[in-house]
């Protein structure tokens, strides 16, 4: 990695060893860390490495590690367009399928290609049906442990083999004066209901009567906002998660039909055993494993993640994708590469949203350390480095700091966790592998108010920098 350009001196470290530090990590929380040289060096830290701990996004390490050696780099999703039945002039008479294989970097424009061979073969008229194939995945579209109260946002995206727009809507809230409703906005192409009964508060009025924007979800992605939005910020900008994709995929082709001059004559219907019979008439292929490795690790792509988990389930199995047979295949890919054996661990997706996650400090370091020595590997190249990619461009921690540069890995956010996991350049040009595990984080009023003061003041961020720092100086 590139040599630190910022180098604050003298280094005002704390006069004893690296424990000095934990008393800057928030009061009560629980700690795990690992560091040690890759090769050789002075410092070296195992404490409570061995604990269980949710990892966060920190899990995708494993995801991608597992998802390349299985899968491969050159891996693609392949959604086809098939039909059964026979061409009467500009009249089909049969059925067509759309097989999806949870894609999920599938678009409406890509989508729109398909049906276009259509029209390109003259095609007017289907006197049939347009079956959505979904049998790709089988079981829950969310996974065990993901908060209700996150479904309808679109970082917990459903991920059935349907994907679409990485089942996402954006749309926004425009604040208006006190007392008043806020104003909605969705563009009038995307097929969601919604109604809205956000009301525009003063943040006094906020803070007296505790309320914030809150949204209901029903059947066919039907949405109900109410609760408040501060009138001191303009515009709030929404991320609907497609709640039943199905139905927006549905409203989806019907548009596109009517646009191309396309009439169906039947339904549009989810179908899980299609039977045989089928002529392929297109097909549209995925970026390949290697590029949506490095969208799943830079920018911390859940849909990516959790699509890969139940491939690699489909993949070692031969039958339907889920959550289940996708955890014991990584397990189970990981155990036999590497020897590492993810037990009493939990893994209950790939992405790391589900709070049931539950992981050991010691082995995200023994990926790490094998990683180390496969520097070609899809998973190392991918890593964000900080102050220059990914989540690790910004983050609070590194900013102005000799780390900027000097670090790259993997960071990892759920409500009360935060880690980050990867490898240091120090001072003395040794390279250090590291992870950082912080979970069970409450903060103090005094803390909250310095934190509000000064982002670097929040007791996480003041822990993660003085001990990366420490291994920087020290290593």
């Amino acid at each position: 990695m590139a040599a630190a350009c910022y180098c604050p001196d003298p280094w005002r470290g704390p006069p004893g060893g690296w424990e000095q530090l934990l008393s800057l990590a928030p009061e009560g929380s629980q700690l795990g860390l690992v560091v040690e040289p890759i090769t050789s060096g002075p410092v070296t830290i195992d404490y409570r490495s061995q604990a269980l701990m949710p990892p966060a996004s920190t899990l995708k390490l494993l995801t991608a590690y597992a998802a390349e050696r299985e899968l491969g780099p050159d891996f693609r999703f392949h959604t086809r367009l098939l039909r059964r039945g026979n061409r009467t002039g500009s009249q089909w008479s049969g059925d067509l399928r759309l097989e999806f294989s949870g894609a999920p970097d599938f678009s409406r424009s890509q989508l729109r290609q398909l049906l276009e061979r259509l029209g390109a073969e003259g095609i007017d008229t289907i006197n049939g049906n347009l079956l959505l194939d979904t049998s790709a995945y089988d079981g829950y579209a969310w996974a065990e442990g993901w908060p209700w109260n996150n479904l309808s946002v679109c970082y917990s995206a459903p991920v059935p083999a349907l994907i679409l727009d990485e089942n996402c809507v954006a749309a926004s809230l425009t604040a208006r004066a006190p007392g008043d409703l806020a104003r909605f906005y969705i563009p009038p192409h995307q097929p969601l209901l919604v109604e809205n009964e956000a009301t525009t508060v003063t943040p006094a009025q906020q803070r007296r009567q505790l309320c914030e924007l809150e949204v209901d979800t029903g059947p066919g992605n039907r949405y109900r906002l109410h609760g408040c939005v501060v009138s001191n910020r303009k515009v709030w900008p929404l991320n609907f998660a497609v709640t039943d994709p199905v139905a927006f995929a549905s409203d989806v082709i019907r548009l596109q039909l009517q646009e191309l001059g396309i009439r169906l004559n039947g339904q549009i219907r989810e179908e899980r055993s299609p039977g045989d019979g089928w002529q392929e008439v297109a097909r549209i292929s995925s970026a390949p494993l290697s590029q949506l490795l490095g969208q799943m690790l830079q920018v911390s792509d859940n849909l990516v993640a959790d699509s890969l988990l139940k491939t690699l389930g489909r993949h070692q199995t031969g039958t339907a994708g889920n959550f289940r047979n996708g955890a014991r295949a990584l397990k189970a890919r990981l155990q036999s590469d590497l020897g590492l054996l993810l037990d009493p661990a939990v893994i209950a997706d790939g992405s790391g949203l589900s709070r049931d996650n539950l992981l050991q400090p010691a082995q995200l370091a023994q990926l790490l350390r094998h990683l180390a020595g496969q520097r070609q590997a899809i998973t190392y190249r991918s890593l964000a480095v900080a102050g220059e990619s990914g989540t690790l461009r910004y983050r609070r921690s590194l900013s102005n700091s000799v780390l900027l540069g000097n670090l790259r890995g993997k960071s990892g956010t759920i409500n009360a966790t935060t880690n980050l996991a990867g490898y240091l350049t120090a001072r003395s040009g040794r390279e250090y592998l590291f992870v950082v595990m912080v979970s069970g984080i409450s903060l103090n009023a005094e803390d909250r108010q310095q934190a509000r003061r000064d982002s670097l003041k929040h007791p996480v961020r003041a822990f993660e920098r003085s001990l990366l720092e420490w291994v920087y100086h020290n290593g």
